[in-house]
């Protein structure tokens, strides 16, 4: 008798356990859901240039860009390693750190053998004391054989820093007998001057007191001439990088220009309907370059219908930048471009009442305001001049 109600029991919870399971099919489809709520997020999301949304880009179509851009698209499809060919638009100027091109890391026994070597060379290595004054004394040493930068560097009491600079070579450079190399007696760094640079500029850049600079050099004005060499006692090398903050779109065009239409709605200039201009009118002389608003790929290069003759670059931030209605191109599809650089002339092509460049840029789906676009600024890295 127990045994037939134990087994009614599980009977019945067994019922219960599908009623519940095929009632409530929530759990079937929930990565559904999640997908569908993540597609529509995406969709949602507005267009962000350097991080920065802007409430008045437009989801307009603009259908002679549009199909440019597809055309363009399409053809990466067909050809993908040619489309990463031309996007070089990679950043050069910061090198991975740590890391050597063609150079494997070494073994751990030849890490204990490099050690090993380096402290043997400490112990071997035995100092030259120069005899200081006031200003700096430069000694030309005569390499000889067995003898490395850093073995001198101990030698001579200094840093490997100061070696490598006086020499203008790498750390890594491999001396070799019969050389003669520059060392002077303290650490330091030498600098050449620009033209109108002063003492105290340098000072302050790399940190030095003027004093010490007049001293070391037998300095006693402080006027100094143009691609003069001195010595900085103490002083280490500038980076070779620095930060700037620049815009992240330069105008198209240097020259003497005006805004005749700005982004937004407005009358058509040609069929008289109130329609919204995708971009900016600027107007300028007939023929006067036009540059391109930043580093980038020529994705179209041609006739652009409507907007007569068009260039059309793509740029490393994902953006679009359509330059429009000029009267001569200067590029072709595919190549990459500067910032700066000529890519065409002004012009009255296509559906123009005047000569003028139609500016936009875009996303793939939205038209970005170009004079919020030309106004943002980005931290970006260049090669430090007179380092």
């Amino acid at each position: 008798m127990l045994d037939r109600l134990l087994l009614g029991i599980a009977g019945l919870s067994l019922v219960l356990m599908l009623f519940i399971f095929f009632s409530d099919e929530s759990h079937l489809s929930a990565k559904s859901h999640a997908r569908q709520k993540s597609a529509e997020a995406h969709r949602e999301m507005p267009v962000s240039l350097n991080n920065t949304a802007y409430a008045d880009h437009q989801e307009l179509k603009s259908a002679d860009v549009d199909v440019a851009l597809d055309r363009y698209f399409d053809e990466i499809k067909k050809n993908p390693e040619k489309g990463e060919e031309d996007l070089r638009l990679v950043d050069e100027l910061v090198p991975d750190e740590g890391l050597i091109q063609g150079v494997a890391a070494p073994a751990p026994k030849e890490v204990e053998s490099a050690a090993a070597e380096k402290k043997a060379e400490k112990a071997e290595a035995k100092p030259t004391v120069l005899k200081k004054g006031p200003k700096v004394v430069i000694h030309n040493h005569a390499v000889k054989s067995g003898e490395s930068v850093w073995r001198l560097a101990q030698k001579y009491g200094v840093s490997v820093q100061t070696i490598v600079n006086a020499n203008k070579i790498k750390e890594k450079t491999v001396i070799l007998p019969g050389d003669t190399l520059r060392i002077p007696d303290r650490s330091g760094i030498f600098h050449k001057t620009a033209k109108k640079e002063t003492l105290a500029e340098i000072a302050k850049k790399y940190k030095v007191s003027s004093d010490a600079i007049k001293k070391a050099n037998g300095i006693t004005t402080a006027a100094l001439p143009a691609g003069k060499e001195v010595f900085l006692p103490g002083a280490k090398p500038l980076p070779e990088i620095q930060y700037i903050k620049q815009k992240v779109f330069a105008w198209p065009i240097k020259a003497n220009h005006r805004l005749t239409s700005g982004f937004g709605w407005r009358v058509h200039p040609i069929t008289g309907n109130k329609a919204f201009h995708t971009g900016l009118d600027i107007g300028a002389a007939m023929r006067t370059p036009i540059h391109a608003a930043a580093d980038g790929v020529v994705a179209f290069s041609g006739d652009g219908g409507s907007y007569g003759n068009m260039v059309i670059l793509r740029h490393k931030n994902g953006l679009f930048t359509v330059y429009g209605h000029a009267s001569k191109l200067l590029v072709k599809k595919g190549k990459y471009v500067k910032r700066g650089q000529k890519i065409a002339l002004v012009g009255s092509t296509g559906a123009s009442t005047g000569a003028h460049l139609h500016f936009e840029v875009k996303s793939t789906e939205k038209h970005v305001n170009p004079g919020l676009a030309l106004k943002k600024t980005e931290r970006v890295a260049v090669k430090r001049r007179n380092a």
